[in-house]
């Protein structure tokens, strides 16, 4: 949560920045309206259904103490579900509703919108997800990750396995299971990379969505492949059934690390 205040505080401070170079009509009634996508109903729900509401509470705490500079904020959210149709959609009826910046929610929505918000010269969030390429401002001038890409914590993922296993990386087998979409295809060329660097075998292993079947990948982890360590990358409901079924294989779980939705 405290990351998506964080977030939120960002969003706010753009928006007031942009209201003396872009005048809308936001301005003319006195807010600044920000764009919200959220996922209440869909695969991944299981997150939007906390941050959502959090992101509507630090507004009208920010509110309550006098708005940004003198502006109140307001949020239009948008279910999309995590689906990209509607994700499209909901920024088209944002951008008519006058949003100066846009709370984008999932990779596949930032790949689907990222021409957009450029040639629209709207600013997009994409924290602790979406293409890690954006961190180069200069390239993607209109979207801001905010947070560590895929590519920075699969790095960090890499070091801490190196951290939890005896002499090092070199010859061992590390396990990638993500789910089977841009967000969890992201950061395989890195860890290609990284593999190829210190010496040790990635073995990727894909859950197709909505993730809730994983049994025969997680066997195939730990009975066929064995692997030395998992670095998981699910979202959604998930994260939660890898814990479930590398459990009930008897693999230990002092040897996994999930990225950034794991938490969920």
């Amino acid at each position: 949560m405290k990351r998506y205040l964080t977030i939120a505080t960002a969003l706010m401070l753009a928006a007031s920045s942009l209201l003396t170079a872009a005048p809308s009509s936001a301005q003319s009634k006195g807010e600044i309206v920000i764009g919200l996508q959220c996922d209440r109903t869909g695969a991944t729900q299981i997150v939007g259904t906390v941050l959502c509401p959090g992101f509507h509470d630090y507004i009208a705490l920010v509110n309550s103490r006098g708005g940004v500079e003198g502006h109140m904020i307001k949020a239009i959210e948008i279910d999309h579900e995590y689906k990209v149709p509607p994700g499209v959609e909901s920024y088209e009826r944002h951008k008519k509703e006058g949003a100066v910046t846009i709370a984008v929610y999932g990779t596949p929505h930032i790949y689907a919108l990222t021409q957009k918000l450029t040639e629209d010269r709207i600013p997009g969030t994409s924290p602790g997800f979406g293409s890690a390429a954006a961190a180069d401002g200069q390239r993607y001038p209109y979207i801001f990750p905010i947070a560590a890409t895929y590519w920075s914590q699969a790095a960090a993922a890499v070091d801490f396995a190196r951290k939890q296993l005896s002499g090092g990386l070199k010859g061992k087998k590390i396990a990638y299971l993500f789910y089977d979409n841009p967000a969890g295809r992201e950061p395989i060329e890195v860890l290609e990379d990284i593999a190829a660097k210190e010496g040790f075998q990635l073995k990727t292993f894909a859950v197709p969505p909505p993730g809730v079947e994983m049994g025969a990948q997680v066997l195939d982890i730990a009975q066929r492949y064995r692997a030395d360590f998992v670095i998981s990358h699910l979202f959604g409901g998930a994260p939660s059934v890898s814990i479930k079924e590398l459990k009930r294989v008897g693999y230990p779980l002092k040897k996994v690390i999930g990225l950034v939705w794991a938490s969920a």
